[in-house]
């Protein structure tokens, strides 16, 4: 049994007191299965290996189909009962009569045979289960850049992994340029190139739009200054 939504939600408040819940890896997390370990922290992305687990002295990323709760009583040694030695048997009591001796034993002109021991039971050792390997899938890249244009913005955002390092820093239409031709992707430049067009018929339009007012302005003030 995995970890759920709800034993998610129950760590992220544990770990919000200071404290560090206890786990167990389950038999999907490989050769560490059937141990126990401490939840340090949970990534905001809760997608793929976010939950930050130290065993030993080893801290690494696990998904919550590795990690179960432990049961109560599962990580704790049973104490087992301490045995009293038997007591002493009491002396025979006065007016008992005393043990018979023993008889001697007759000594036999026996051969001495070595004794042999007994074949010992060859138990196959448990196979240990091989650590599972990561595929590419379950790992993240380790840095991500993204240039998005928006509302005649250009942002450039950068992640390590699942957390966001640089968030919505704008740049200039020039760097933002030089960034899709250093890709040398044809797709990426036309993308760009019909960006760059609608740019620049909205400055054009922009530009238009202010070449009349100016002519009005200037028409007033012609007509004013010939009332003087």
């Amino acid at each position: 049994m995995s970890l759920s939504s709800a034993d998610v939600t129950h760590l992220e408040s544990v770990l919000a007191q200071g404290k560090k819940p206890k786990v167990m890896f389950t038999d999907a997390a490989g050769q560490v299965a059937g141990k126990s370990g401490k939840v340090v922290a949970l990534d905001e992305a809760r997608d793929g290996d976010f939950v930050q687990v130290a065993f030993g002295s080893d801290q690494l990323p696990f998904s919550p189909a590795e990690l179960r709760l432990p049961e109560r009583g599962e990580t704790t040694r049973a104490k087992t009962p301490r045995q009293r030695a038997p007591e002493p048997a009491a002396p025979p009591g006065p007016g008992l009569l005393p043990e018979a001796p023993k008889p001697k034993p007759t000594e036999r002109n026996t051969p001495n045979v070595p004794e042999t021991a007994p074949e010992a039971k060859t138990e196959a050792a448990p196979r240990k289960k091989a650590p599972r390997q990561r595929t590419a899938k379950e790992k993240h890249p380790e840095l991500t850049v993204t240039l998005t244009y928006e509302d005649g913005d250009w942002a450039v955002a950068a992640a390590k992994g699942a957390r966001t390092l640089v968030k919505g820093v704008q740049v200039s239409h020039a760097a933002a340029l030089a960034m899709c031709v250093a890709t040398e992707s044809a797709d990426v430049t036309d993308i760009v190139t019909e960006v760059v067009d609608k740019i620049r018929s909205e400055a054009a339009e922009e530009a238009e739009a202010l070449r009349k007012r100016l002519e009005e302005a200037e028409a007033r003030l012609a007509e004013l200054g010939s009332l003087q």
